[in-house]
């Protein structure tokens, strides 16, 4: 071809290529537009945000009940009210993960808590890059990091909001409706945020923790025990536990049925789950300790197996669901099948997240062994990996210990008292265990996700995680309403 003729061409097919590649050209801008805000004008935004008062006083146990319950309820109201403007269903772009983002399709919930993880994940990857220097040992350095955090997941509420309704999510929608469904998405996924702030600062916990316990409850609840008819499937009733007695009062007994449609093999399942989960929450290695002053004052520093908590699995999924967001949006805008390919009902059918996403039934595993392998092996990869980070970044490693038991007074009996001692001592637990609890989680997750698990095996997991936590601040909080006196130690 004349050089002339091809240069006319290329020429000719620019505003082509702009808008085939837009999408990716709005991602690079949007991360260099934010990276230099957060470098030179992050002190002056951040004091701008919207943000919930922190106490001036000390809430009494009873009003941190009412404040985390209010939020609750809050919770509850907002995965009742669908979007405005919707003509057509929402496609289930996310699928199982929607327990573990505790978001409702269609609704003011749709996108969950998916953006505040998302930009916890990009800011600690941000900070362990050293792409963002915050000091985090002093206080203006916290408060910077965490003003920044805000920002970011703000902006990914209305970002993914866009993602979403652009890449057909609620079908081709003309340009008002588009705007008014980015805007109702964003905001209920900024409300989130909000209300998970009340939860952190007037009530128990986090509202993170909150939501996915009580999104989790409500699924496995509503999948066992209702007696409302499948819409989808007439005749059949949506609980497992109905629609085995009804089975059996037809005289045909039915432990498996098709579909969608929870039975209660998956229910045995699920109480399998609960209890292998809630053995593993109660394993852990006592380091035995000695008050330095004190000889006869002693104590135990306990080290649990899922030592990294829930976290790994929270940031693994939610990457897969960020990830699932973006090939969606690739294959239908663009063509692109290499992150993933789409039936017409929403399901992975090719692709990178094929294999990141389980077969959810036995039987499917056992025709798609293969995607099954490489799921277990890339989930529990990443467990590992993001147990052994936040172990670090969280001041939870043996160093950071050390030097916590050392400012505290203690020692362990029987060595010097010695940082570096206690460092070494210290070394040979919380690593080990780190590495087998986050493979642990990972396996917890892939086996409840591979049997059909009612709430999915991650939501399983984080539930029973988050109610011991929960529990354990509630005996910590009516301690220190017995013995004033305490309150100071119980909060450090």
């Amino acid at each position: 071809m004349d050089p002339l003729e091809a240069a006319k061409n290329f020429l000719r097919n620019i505003p082509d290529l702009i808008i085939q590649y837009k999408v990716a050209l709005i991602i690079i801008a949007t991360i260099i537009i934010l990276y230099l805000i957060a470098k030179r004008f992050l002190q002056t935004i951040v004091h701008l945000l919207p943000e919930v008062e922190i106490p001036k006083r000390h809430i009494p146990f009873k009003e941190k009940i009412i404040w985390t319950i209010a939020v609750l309820i809050i919770y509850f109201i907002m995965g009742e009210i669908p979007l405005y403007g919707i003509t057509q269903s929402a496609q289930d772009w996310f699928g199982m993960l929607k327990s573990v983002l505790a978001s409702e399709q269609g609704t003011l919930l749709h996108l969950g808590i998916g953006p505040i993880v998302t930009a916890g994940i990009f800011m600690q990857l941000f900070q362990g890059a050293e792409m963002l220097n915050f000091d985090l040992t002093t206080h203006e350095g916290k408060a910077l990091f965490q003003g920044a955090q805000k920002l970011l997941a703000i902006f990914l509420c209305f970002f993914e909001a866009f993602m979403y309704a652009y890449g057909g999510g609620f079908g081709s929608l003309s340009v008002n409706i588009l705007v008014l469904m980015v805007m109702q998405i964003g905001f209920g996924a900024f409300l989130v945020m909000m209300l998970d702030e009340v939860v952190t600062k007037w009530g128990f916990g986090s509202g993170i923790s909150l939501f996915i316990a009580g999104g989790v409850a409500k699924d496995i609840l509503w999948k066992s025990l209702s007696w409302t008819e499948a819409k989808q499937y007439p005749g059949q009733l949506i609980g497992a536990i109905p629609s085995f007695i009804q089975s059996v009062i037809r005289g045909e007994p039915t432990f498996i049925r098709g579909g969608a449609l929870p039975d209660v093999t998956q229910l045995l399942f699920t109480i399998i789950v609960f209890l292998l989960v809630v053995y593993f929450e109660s394993m852990r290695i006592e380091i035995p300790l000695s008050y330095g002053r004190f000889k006869g004052v002693r104590g135990r520093y306990p080290i649990r197996f899922i030592y990294a908590s829930n976290i790994p699995v929270i940031l693994a999924v939610s990457m897969f669901g960020s990830m699932t967001l973006v090939a969606k949006l690739t294959f239908q805008k663009l063509g692109w099948t290499f992150l993933g390919s789409y039936d017409e009902q929403g399901s992975v059918r090719g692709g990178l997240m094929y294999y990141l996403s389980p077969p959810r039934s036995l039987t499917t595993i056992l025709q798609e062994w293969d995607r099954a392998l490489i799921y277990l092996v890339v989930l529990v990869a990443i467990c590992i990996v993001f147990a052994l980070l936040w172990i670090e970044m969280t001041n939870m490693g043996p160093k950071a210990v050390a030097k916590q038991l050392q400012q505290s007074g203690m020692q362990i009996p029987g060595f010097r008292k010695d940082i570096r001692i206690v460092e070494k001592v210290l070394d040979r637990y919380i690593p080990q265990v780190t590495v087998m609890g986050g493979a642990a989680v990972g396996l917890l997750s892939a086996f409840a996700d591979f049997t059909g698990a009612l709430g999915t095996g991650t939501g399983i997991l984080l539930t029973v995680g988050i109610v011991f936590r929960m529990y354990e601040d509630l005996m910590r909080e009516q301690v220190s309403e017995m013995f004033p006196a305490l309150r100071g130690f119980l909060e450090r």
